[in-house]
């Protein structure tokens, strides 16, 4: 090769690795935890080896991570940007600032975002609501229609949950315009928040198994779920977690965040169930990570482990982050819930849920 165009590809190497450095120093990659947060850390049973770990062990043996299948890597990648092509996802908007606060509803922003009024308090679960979900600019993309509503469209929280710090479930964007009275996350990710200028008095970072009282007779715990953390090439420094939430007239929420099929969903229904509405993710599956998601049919299984009335499927119908077509999943769900005694709760995003209502239904929109 001549020695000028061997010059050329060397520059361009070292400003490309100089403009990525710079760019994963931005804000919006948070900060691993250090100083006191991460001596309470080093405390946990569930912290070794400098990382925290899941309780049941599990290998990512997947084909793509087998020698000589790169081809395979590729053609995921491939499919996740194919499988949005043409697709517009319908929507409704309900004005969540107007709300009568006597009401209990949901409303979902897609894939696992979602707000929640209910016996006066108001809460945020995982807000992205900006159209990508990755450090990547412009990929992956939301769908057309699937990304409505505005971080200025959101009232004034009382408590905004945050079940683990991936970029599909902690958007800096918009938990920067959000106002909130409390954070409620998983040990260590309270770091990325006091990065971000937070108030700290205002954050509770819980361990799992922990049980907090809440304002006004609320408690929720903090439980484990199979599946892992980390907002760079850096992995495991916070801890990923979901949470059972009960009010004060004793109305339980399941907020199942991200994770594969394991026991504890088992163990959460033995000692608190029944559950009134769980959420629990279905979508994004694949058999390359079977260990850390959950295909509609352990959803399904999990939903009665858990002895739920009524189950909300999300993390879907917004990005696409496997190969699967993006409605997929609801149509299997939908078809596996058919004979069981749960109510299945597909609301179009936008739409309001009646959260304590047992009756009301909703279209096959997708």
């Amino acid at each position: 090769m001549n020695m000028k165009y061997l010059l050329y590809i060397s520059v361009a190497i070292i400003m490309l690795a100089v403009l990525a450095a710079a760019y994963m120093h931005s804000p919006k990659f948070g900060s691993i935890p250090s100083g006191n947060r991460l001596e309470r850390i080093q405390k946990s049973t569930n912290y070794k080896n400098g990382k925290f770990q899941n309780v049941y062990e599990f290998r990512v043996d997947a084909p793509i991570c087998k020698s000589g299948t790169y081809r395979k890597l590729f053609g995921i990648i491939g499919k996740f940007i194919i499988n949005r092509n043409d697709i517009n996802i319908p929507s409704v908007k309900t004005d969540l600032i107007n709300l009568n606060k006597n009401e209990d509803i949901l409303v979902w922003f897609g894939h696992s975002s979602y707000f929640i009024q209910i016996e006066g308090k108001r809460i945020a679960v995982d807000p992205v609501l900006s159209d990508v979900s990755s450090p990547i600019p412009f990929f992956p993309v939301a769908f057309r229609g699937a990304n409505v509503y505005a971080a200025t469209e959101i009232p004034e929280l009382d408590y905004l949950i945050i079940t683990h710090d991936h970029w599909d479930h902690l958007d800096y964007e918009t938990v920067m315009k959000l106002k909130a009275k409390q954070i409620i996350c998983p040990l260590g990710v309270g770091a990325h928040f006091e990065h971000w200028g937070f108030d700290q008095s205002k954050l509770l970072e819980m361990d799992w198994y922990n049980e907090v009282e809440l304002q006004d007779g609320f408690r929720i715990i903090c439980y484990p779920t199979q599946h892992f953390s980390g907002r760079s090439f850096t992995r495991n420094k916070s801890l990923w977690g979901t949470f059972l939430l009960t009010t004060v007239n004793r109305f339980k929420i399941y907020i199942g965040g991200d994770g594969g099929y394991c026991p504890h969903f088992k163990e959460i229904g033995e000692k608190h169930g029944p559950i009134d509405v769980a959420i629990l993710e279905n979508g994004q599956y694949n058999e390359n990570w079977k260990h850390i998601h959950m295909c509609p049919t352990e959803t399904v299984m999990a939903s009665e482990d858990l002895r739920a009335k009524a189950l909300f499927p999300v993390h879907n119908s917004k990005f696409s982050l496997s190969t699967h077509p993006w409605n997929e999943p609801l149509n299997k769900i939908t078809q596996l819930c058919k004979n069981k005694n749960v109510h299945l709760l597909t609301p179009m995003i936008g739409q309001k849920v009646n959260i304590k209502d047992t009756e009301q239904h909703f279209s096959a929109w997708w």
